[in-house]
């Protein structure tokens, strides 16, 4: 019997449970901008959830708040792929304008 994976994985963004806490309640406040401190990628591979491609934002809170948090990305190889393609054509545009 194969334990190759057969069924392909919706791609998800874990937010840590932290994060919930620099959100302020109160309305109309939309969220919490938090600062962008780094940006790592891995290819992983598993036999639950097969090959992929693991994006791990580190995101920072701006003014007097100091948290840290890690917002992880967990991509199907396509849609890692089209991800870098987005970016990359973003960028290219960006030098134009």
């Amino acid at each position: 019997m194969s334990t190759q994976l057969t069924r392909q994985l919706p791609n998800w963004i874990t937010f840590p449970q932290k994060l919930r806490d620099a959100i302020p309640a109160f309305e109309p406040c939309s969220g919490r901008m938090l600062r962008l401190d780094s940006i790592e990628a891995r290819p992983t591979d598993t036999e639950w959830t097969g090959r992929r491609v693991a994006v791990k934002l580190r995101v920072c809170e701006t003014g007097k708040l100091d948290g840290v948090f890690d917002v992880w990305l967990h991509l199907n190889i396509s849609a890692a792929e089209a991800l870098a393609d987005v970016l990359r054509t973003a960028a290219a545009n960006s030098t134009k304008q």
